[in-house]
């Protein structure tokens, strides 16, 4: 099953390409989606108990987070890959993924390390806002730094052979599209 679903993506397209940095555009766009999400936490709290969660004060539980997210959006480039950088559908993926780091984060594996809840109440609903905000911004996010960094990387000379025909013909391709839609 794993196997023909493995198959099914790599057909209609979510590989990236030679030059699409799936991770590192992840990770980028994470950063930038923290900021909503950190502003969440603080207005409602969520802040404060993920920081007793942690053992530590809310200055420190702040970087720790954005690390945290930084390397959740990374994964999130790997995960999905191309299916990622979709204009009209990247929302969806992204606030699917934050619900997801949610359910996975606070609700099951920190509450279970802790064994209590890391905030109830108002603080409680701000970590879920915290997170679907995250997600949608990550979602949204994405494509645009990713074009961002396909700008940067568009003279390939550098890759030997086969590698530079692959990378150019992924660039063009996709200023193809852009210029479609």
């Amino acid at each position: 099953m794993a196997k023909a679903v493995a198959q099914y993506m790599r057909a209609h397209g979510n590989t990236p390409g030679p030059t699409q940095r799936p991770k590192l555009t992840g990770a980028l766009a994470a950063m930038l989606a923290e900021t909503p999400a950190a502003l969440l936490l603080w207005v409602t709290g969520g802040l404060e108990g993920l920081a007793r969660a942690l053992g530590t004060k809310s200055a420190v539980a702040i970087p720790l987070h954005l690390f945290a997210m930084a390397l959740a959006g990374a994964l999130y480039g790997r995960l999905f890959g191309r299916a990622a950088n979709d204009r009209r559908g990247g929302w969806l993926f992204g606030i699917s993924y934050g619900f997801l780091l949610w359910m996975l984060g606070p609700v099951t594996a920190l509450q279970w390390i802790i064994g209590r809840p890391v905030a109830v109440g108002r603080a409680a609903m701000g970590l879920l806002g915290a997170h679907l905000a995250y997600g949608l911004a990550l979602g949204l996010l994405f494509p645009q730094v990713h074009r961002l960094l396909q700008r940067e990387i568009g003279h390939v000379n550098h890759l030997p052979g086969e590698a530079e025909e692959a990378a150019k013909r992924h660039i063009s391709h996709n200023r193809e599209r852009r210029n479609k839609g």
